[in-house]
């Protein structure tokens, strides 16, 4: 079932507000409500506005005509018009109205084409009455087939039996003339305004589709790359790659479970959000990629699914950065945390794991080193590798440390960077 929160005009494409205005803001309305639960309200409404005046019309035509049967039967048609547009406005009965409808319109005709003669065209117009029951609701989709088939079959029997008939009244050529013109005009009327009808629908369903698909991609470029989304788009799958000369960076909050237990659950997810949304943003200045959280653990990568052969450069600028948004935030902020960084370079696998809930992850030796990075690290500081340090070594200041023992590694010369060399 659509919601209103689908319908928000100020989403619709410029284009489109400037080439139609107000009349397109109109129109996408009525597409809205053939679209929701009581289009067929809708549409009843509008079928029964539409006969009461053609029947208006014809009452007092006739009664200049002089044809009392058909004056006197228009007058119960209005009647009964104004009785199912009663209905819809109290009980919003749409399968009564729908029903009473269908038996004017088929005696009407029936009685037209009888007193004054097929060649008026009357009989036509139960041919509108086959699409109408397809405008509803699917639920009274049952009763769309039987109508249909009834009205098919009355149409030809008037064609047949009264094209072989003499009508009752013998009416002037012009009169004639006129009514079949009034008849056809009606009939296009109609058509047209089914066509409309639908236009409005399929338009609405297009903006829709397209404005759901808009939220669905945004969806997933916040747990996928771009590039990974093109691939799932295009042939529904992705395999996993090896990327050569990638960054991977890791930071950690330090004694985050004692301070976290301090604070209200509601808090604790708002100061945690507010640093990563930050975060995310200094990685994007970057042209790094968040991989992903845990807890208070965050990863990105630089290089990935995209080469960058500024990589390592742009990871430790991003990595300074954010160091330095977090001192400066805890000059102001209720809560104060600190963080240690790890930096490392290397070849990485990157894929999707799972099957119902996507997760982007990168694997490989890189990956671990630099998280041993980060563990070895100290609170606002930022632990590089030899790797790191041999290809950026005269762009930033760094302070040399003793070797140490890295877990599946052995001893390894590692590296603070202080700031920038400039």
């Amino acid at each position: 079932m659509m919601t209103d929160s689908n319908l928000d005009l100020n989403n619709i494409d410029l284009f489109k507000r400037k080439l139609y205005g107000k009349f397109y803001d109109f129109l996408y309305f009525l597409g809205k409500c053939f679209l929701r639960e009581h289009r067929g309200y809708v549409v009843a409404g509008m079928a029964e506005i539409f006969g009461l005046i053609y029947h208006i019309f014809f009452l007092f035509y006739y009664k200049s005509l002089n044809i009392l049967p058909m004056y006197y039967f228009n007058m119960f048609s209005v009647t009964c018009f104004c009785v199912c547009i009663f209905l819809l406005g109290q009980f919003k009965n749409v399968n009564i109205v729908f029903f009473i409808t269908v038996f004017e319109v088929v005696i009407h005709q029936i009685l037209a084409d009888y007193f004054l003669g097929s060649m008026i065209g009357s009989h036509f117009l139960i041919l509108i009455l086959v699409v109408f029951p397809y405008l509803v609701e699917k639920e009274h989709f049952h009763v769309g087939i039987p109508t249909s088939v009834f009205c098919i079959l009355v149409f030809f029997a008037c064609e047949i039996v009264f094209s072989r008939t003499r009508p009752i009244y013998i009416l002037s050529r012009n009169t004639i003339t006129t009514i079949r013109y009034i008849n056809i005009i009606a009939s296009i009327t109609v058509v047209f305004t089914l066509i409309v009808i639908f236009k409005l629908i399929i338009s609405y369903i297009e903006y829709n589709l397209e404005h759901l698909n808009q939220k669905n991609r945004a969806l997933l470029e916040n747990i996928l790359p771009k590039k990974v989304i093109s691939n799932l788009q295009e042939t529904g799958r992705t395999d996993p790659e090896l990327f050569h000369n990638v960054s991977v960076m890791f930071t950690d909050i330090v004694n985050f479970t004692t301070l976290s237990m301090d604070l209200p659950p509601e808090v604790l997810i708002s100061e945690l959000n507010d640093i990563f949304t930050k975060f995310d943003s200094i990685m994007d200045k970057y042209n790094c990629v968040r991989i992903k959280t845990i807890g208070d653990a965050y990863l990105a990568v630089c290089g990935l699914p995209e080469p960058d052969p500024n990589h390592t450069r742009n990871i430790v600028h991003a990595a300074l950065e954010c160091r330095d948004y977090l001192a400066e935030r805890n000059r102001t902020a209720a809560h104060k945390w600190t963080i240690r960084l790890g930096v490392n370079d290397g070849d990485v696998v990157a894929g999707i794991v799972g099957v119902k809930k996507y997760i982007y992850d990168v694997f490989g030796d890189a990956v671990n080193v630099a998280s041993r990075m980060e563990s070895n690290s100290e609170e606002m500081k930022i632990c590089v590798s030899r790797a790191v340090y041999d290809q950026v070594k005269s762009d930033f200041h760094y302070v040399s440390r003793q070797e140490k023992e890295i877990k599946g590694k052995g001893m390894m010369e590692i590296f603070f960077i202080e700031k920038n060399a400039q």
